[in-house]
């Protein structure tokens, strides 16, 4: 069961990019999705007042509280079903009668994120906990873009589905450390998280693919194939000891319209079929070929560099789609011509980012000479990493540095490196995994 003395805890989840296969993926070809070191951070820590919810996104400016007795515990029960394991099922798609005895508790909300933040917070709550859990308020910070393509929505989902799978009693604690090795048996634990998060993304967009919340629960790197009937879920592979690679992640901050982009593929494959689809065979073949490499025990600096080459016939495959932007190609022009690493688009394309994998000698001065020439073009860069751990969480009793669990601190740091320094990964070590 619950405790009821909760000590204040921290839930983490990684972004992901996609590195090959996307537009092909629209036709049932492989692609490949990787975690990335920008994360969001989830604060959970008991409320002043115990019957209190409330929910904090203060880089979306969103602050909203709820009384946890309001909620319709009674009127739901019946739609909320326990499995064969002693846990909650989950279901294959929202539950409209649930959906419903929420919409009340939603009233008045302007802003369409903060309405739909909350909405996927009161659904996950509602299904994952119970009425004797005392109030909690959760904070969220992200150092991921949102609304760059980058997975911020599902690491944001996986982060609540943890918390409150935690807070219900569903999981157990992790304990594993970032250099170790995820046991086989913590596989049941994740899945549970990956599921629910799943919901989640369902309350945020409607029909998601699930490949963004197995990477923000797994880490690593996934391999995803549509099926060609669409009642079927995606295939997945997970590839969760795809090790952490150094990238350079760019964003443009150019709007796109991925419908637009998707559409645009379409009408050329009618156009020009037979072309068009050896295009996307290339690609497919690619994306195997990625992920034979990517699976090689002992990953290292000769299957860096074998990435680095499909990055590159990646990016060439798309501009022949039309899928790329004369900002996407002016990320790959300074990359080359600084000879950083490998660049290409990720995602639909248009506009949005683009990654660098970056050479193995390429020394720190020049990354940031790069970055600066990006800046003078108006785009963002971030050093980061590709691959590396799933969601994790971080105890009040393991960290000295107790600070870090307090609101205040929490929603003190005013921007991306301010979070990363207190909260980061890698200069927490306490932080602990499945």
């Amino acid at each position: 069961m619950p405790s009821s003395n909760l000590p204040p805890f921290i839930v983490s989840a990684p972004g992901k990019v996609i590195i090959f296969g996307e537009h092909s993926a629209v036709y049932g070809k492989p692609a490949i999705a990787a975690a990335l070191s920008l994360r969001c951070y989830l604060l959970v820590v008991p409320s002043n007042d115990t019957n209190t919810l409330r929910l904090e996104f203060p880089d979306i400016e969103l602050d909203h509280s709820w009384d946890k007795n309001n909620l319709p515990w009674n009127e739901i029960k019946e739609y909320l079903k326990i499995g064969t394991d002693d846990k909650p099922e989950i279901p294959s798609e929202l539950i409209p009668e649930i959906v419903d005895k929420l919409s009340h508790l939603l009233d008045g909300f302007d802003n369409k994120m903060h309405y739909i933040a909350c909405f996927c917070f009161l659904y996950l709550y509602i299904s994952l906990c119970n009425k004797d859990i005392p109030g909690m308020t959760f904070i969220v910070r992200s150092t991921l873009p949102i609304g760059a393509g980058l997975g911020s929505s599902a690491s944001t989902s996986v982060c609540l589905s943890a918390a409150l799978s935690k807070l219900g009693g569903w999981i157990k604690d992790p304990n594993v450390h970032s250099t170790e090795k995820s046991p086989i048996e913590d596989i049941a634990e994740l899945n549970f998280i990956d599921k629910w998060s799943l919901i989640g993304e369902k309350c945020f967009h409607g029909n998601p693919s699930g490949i963004d919340n197995a990477v923000a629960t797994h880490g690593g790197a996934v391999m995803f194939q549509r099926t060609s009937m669409p009642e079927k879920p995606s295939i997945r592979t997970n590839m969760r000891s795809f090790p952490a690679i150094k990238l350079l992640l760019t964003n443009t901050k150019v709007p796109k319209s991925t419908a637009d982009l998707v559409g645009g593929v379409g009408k050329l494959h009618k156009e020009y079929d037979r072309m068009i689809s050896s295009i996307l065979d290339a690609m497919e073949h690619l994306a195997r070929e990625a992920y034979q490499v990517m699976i090689r025990p002992g990953f290292g600096s000769e299957e860096t560099a074998i990435l680095r080459k499909l990055v590159t016939i990646n990016h060439g495959l798309l501009v022949a789609l039309g899928v790329s932007h004369p900002s996407l190609e002016k990320v790959k022009i300074i990359g080359d011509n600084l000879k950083i690493g490998a660049t290409k688009l990720t995602g639909a394309g248009g506009g949005g980012c683009a990654i660098t994998l970056l050479n193995d000698d390429v020394e720190e001065s020049v990354i940031h000479g790069a970055m600066l020439e990006f800046e003078k073009e108006g785009f963002d860069s971030f050093e980061t990493s590709l691959g590396g751990k799933g969601v994790g969480m971080l105890f009040h009793d393991d960290v000295k540095n107790k600070k870090i669990f307090t609101t205040e601190s929490f929603c003190g740091h005013t921007n991306r490196d301010e979070i990363e320094k207190n909260l980061a990964v890698e200069n927490v070590p306490e932080w602990k995994y499945w």
